[in-house]
């Protein structure tokens, strides 16, 4: 999975569960990704997290995406 889509990827579940964040960072890691967001509000925190998951597997990412902000269906 190229970072492009990854990108696209974690877009799609900040805009699909309303998450006040944009996505600031990607970069590949031995297991997965790590994916640094940005608060669209001025003065809300940031958040990294580490995505351990397939790097050929969207599915993987988009709930591993879900898992590390704590969202749910």
């Amino acid at each position: 999975m190229e970072r492009a889509e990854v990108l696209r990827m974690a877009d799609w579940v900040l805009r699909e569960y309303g998450v006040p964040m944009k996505v600031a960072r990607i970069a590949a890691a031995d297991a997965g990704w790590t994916v640094a967001f940005s608060g669209t509000f001025p003065g809300a925190p940031a958040l990294e997290v580490n995505l351990r998951c397939e790097r050929t597997s969207t599915y993987h990412v988009r709930e591993s995406l879900k898992r590390s902000l704590a969202l749910t269906d």
